[in-house]
């Protein structure tokens, strides 16, 4: 009926709104970057061209031009960065220019073998028009305000600082981690077109979110992409993990010279600080080392924050960091392949942007982060405190004590508490125990809701009881087992969660008085800065924004959650991931990788950490496939880096496995692989499609028939 009725009400249209209608249709929308990528392999490890003399970037021009690339578009690429590696390959970067202007989301990644055969181009070359580039119609100033509205963020556009090529530098404000910055682009268009557009860089704050916002020429929000990966360990709690604390030395070329203090130092590749009040930049304190040793001694029995152990969480997270930056460079995560380094000393890539690494930030708990900027400029790791593994909030009702733990998006409680009328909300038939996922219907306002766990985000629910008026809101587990931390940042109303048996009595005794509050003194927590597991994990999203490209969308931030957990497992072979920090024997996921049970086929793109088990159980078993063929971790680790020299950004689960199988050309290694994947869904046949936030999976068990017999 809607769809007739509509119908009818077209030929009541005005003239006037029939034109603008029109005209709005007509407005040119930007190249779907995902769908035009393009990659040539020959397979079976042969080449795509003959042996050749000429550069590297000749034989790739020359191989689009016989693809069918017009000349206009092959001439505008530029090499971004060429090296061999390893294998004595070389691994071509080139970019698209077009009026001297970068074009956005064009891209080669090209492999030419020491023969100067070409064995691999993954591309994104948009058409040039013949009549050139639109104009923008609006200035950089324009599009910033254009990104900040569509971010929500208030308030007028700062004032320009300075002006470097075709990058607008703007002052950075309250709010703002560093000022934002406004770079002229050259756009292709879905009609074949180009115009002048921007590329606004945003880095906020809070949740130390970078985000890049495409405005067209005329003002419009084409793209938004966003490049801190937040990590929600919010679903686990796990028991600690008793390691020892020993005396490790590392090379010379970690530190800076000179003297440094005891929660600030200093390295070419990584700058590890002291940030509790979360302003970004070094607190103040610390004690001068000079002498090169940083042997301050974790004391287990007081919080995180007390005596030396700031100190040990500085000395700690510098030590990882410079650990997984040699791992990883030995792999191929170098400097031409945008590694992280304040000196890259002539070797490539873009130097000056060392891991600004964040110890107890007090930004959040329970959670960590790493913003990833283009190369050349600082990437950003957050690192919070964990709860302590035992609830460290109480409900007190009826006589009855009950364990909770506090939202990561809710106020602090006191210890006196908040103190209220607990009420149930029941679904809108007024029969049920709602979930909280949708509007609620039971009069909450001024009163404590009470809802269940279910099946959207704990910020739904927390969204909805504010809605209703509620003063708080308690959500009780629906599966046995202590309550969690419930992560998010937007909603403020103050959430706990209870376990499975508190929400029943609490509900049968509803409408009930209650307080809630912390316990006092406070339990002791836990903290991030001294779990491996969590800080490989933040650190991959770096490798793979910069070696990949763009890693967010439903499977492309799937991947990218599941390749940092693996690094993590093959490092410390184990398949779960920051036991210590959260409390189950399970850690962080919902169970161990080895012998996962979901495959391919069950990701619904709906929570990128949850899909991406699913390749995380596929590196798992890549890590044990390869271990059991006689190969090291870093051996490993090498093979899975050099495929991303193969892969294309926003990519599927089969392009990441195709993206290894590029890098080998032993057929037994290709095998190792291709079990692994097909084990999980993504075998021969296998296809993944993701449209905004839509996910379509085909999978399949199968494997080559090279590979069927054991």
């Amino acid at each position: 009926m809607k769809i007739l009725a509509s119908t009818c009400a077209v030929g009541l249209l005005s003239a006037a709104v029939a034109l603008a209608v029109q005209a709005a249709a007509a407005v040119p929308t930007a190249r779907d970057d995902r769908a035009a990528t393009r990659i040539n392999r020959a397979g079976n490890g042969q080449a795509l061209t003959a042996p050749s003399q000429a550069a590297p970037s000749t034989v790739v021009s020359t191989f689009l031009r016989g693809k069918g690339l017009g000349s206009g578009a092959v001439n505008a690429l530029r090499v971004h960065s060429d090296t061999l590696d390893r294998k004595g390959i070389r691994q071509l970067r080139m970019q698209q220019e077009v009026g001297g202007l970068a074009v956005y989301g064009a891209y080669v990644k090209a492999a030419v073998g020491r023969n100067g055969a070409l064995l691999s181009v993954v591309e994104n070359v948009a058409p040039v028009p013949a009549t050139g580039l639109q104009a923008a119609k609006v200035d950089e100033t324009a599009a910033l305000r254009v990104a900040l509205g569509a971010r929500k963020i208030a308030g007028a556009a700062p004032a320009r600082v300075q002006k470097i090529g075709a990058a607008t530098k703007f002052a950075k404000t309250a709010g703002f981690h560093d000022g934002p910055i406004v770079t002229r682009v050259a756009v292709p268009l879905a009609d074949g077109g180009m115009q002048v557009g921007f590329l606004v860089e945003t880095w906020r704050e809070a949740g130390n979110d970078l985000v890049e916002t495409l405005v067209s020429g005329d003002g419009r929000v084409l793209d938004t992409s966003h490049r801190t990966a937040r990590d929600d360990y919010r679903v686990f709690t796990v028991d600690p993990i008793a390691t020892p604390q020993a005396i490790v030395s590392g090379p010379t070329n970690w530190l800076f010279n000179g003297s440094h203090l005891s929660d600030n130092i200093t390295g070419n590749n990584v700058h590890a600080y002291l940030d509790t009040d979360n302003n970004g930049l070094p607190d103040a304190g610390g004690t001068r080392v000079s002498d090169r040793r940083f042997l301050s001694t974790f004391n287990p029995a007081v919080q995180p924050s007390v005596g030396n152990n700031p100190d040990v969480a500085v000395q700690n997270l510098f030590y990882l960091n410079n650990v997984i930056h040699d791992r990883l460079y030995a792999a191929g995560f170098d400097e031409a392949a945008g590694n992280f380094q304040q000196n890259n000393f002539g070797l490539g890539g873009r130097g000056n942007d060392s891991v600004n690494a964040e110890a107890q930030d007090g930004g959040s708990t329970d959670n960590a982060n790493f913003a990833t900027p283009r190369d050349g400029r600082n990437p950003r790791m957050q690192m919070y405190l964990w709860s302590s593994p035992e609830p460290d909030h109480q409900v007190i009702a009826g006589g009855n004590t009950f364990q909770a733990r506090r939202a990561e998006f809710s106020p602090p409680f006191t210890p006196t508490g908040l103190q209220d009328t607990v009420v149930a909300a029941l679904d809108s038939g007024g029969t049920s125990n709602a979930d909280g996922c949708e509007a609620l219907t039971t009069n909450v306002s001024g009163q404590i809701a009470l809802v269940n766990r279910g099946t959207c985000d704990f910020v739904v629910k927390a969204a909805n009881a504010q809605a209703a008026g509620a003063v708080a809101l308690i959500v009780a587990n629906n599966v046995a087992g202590d309550p969690i931390v419930m992560g998010g940042t937007t909603p403020q109303i103050p959430a706990v969660m209870v376990t499975q048996a508190a929400g029943a009595t609490l509900r049968a005794a509803s409408p009930i008085a209650a307080t809630i509050r912390v316990i006092d003194p406070p339990l002791i927590r836990r903290d991030g800065d001294l779990d491996s597991d969590i800080v490989w994990h933040e650190y991959g999203h770096g490798l793979t924004w910069r070696m990949i490209g763009r890693m967010d969308g439903p499977l492309g931030g799937a991947i990218g959650e599941g390749m940092s957990d693996v690094l993590a497992i093959i490092v410390n072979n184990n398949d779960r991931v920051a036991e210590y920090s959260t409390g189950t024997p399970n850690g962080l996921r919902t169970e161990p990788y080895a012998n996962y049970s979901r495959t391919y086929g069950d990701i619904l793109g709906e929570e990128v950490h949850f899909d991406g088990e699913v390749y995380g159980a596929i590196g798992w078993q890549v890590w044990k496939n390869f271990q059991a063929a006689g190969f090291t971790a870093d051996q490993t680790l090498a093979v899975l880096v050099d495929g991303m020299n193969y892969t294309p950004a926003e990519p599927t689960f089969e392009e990441m496995r195709d993206g290894i199988l590029a890098s080998l050309t032993n057929v037994g290694q290709e095998c190792l692989v291709w079990r692994a994947f097909a084990q999980y869904g993504v075998g021969v046949g296998a296809r993944g499609q993701a449209r905004g936030k839509k996910v379509a999976i085909r999978e399949s068990f199968a494997v080559p028939a090279v590979c069927a017999a054991p």
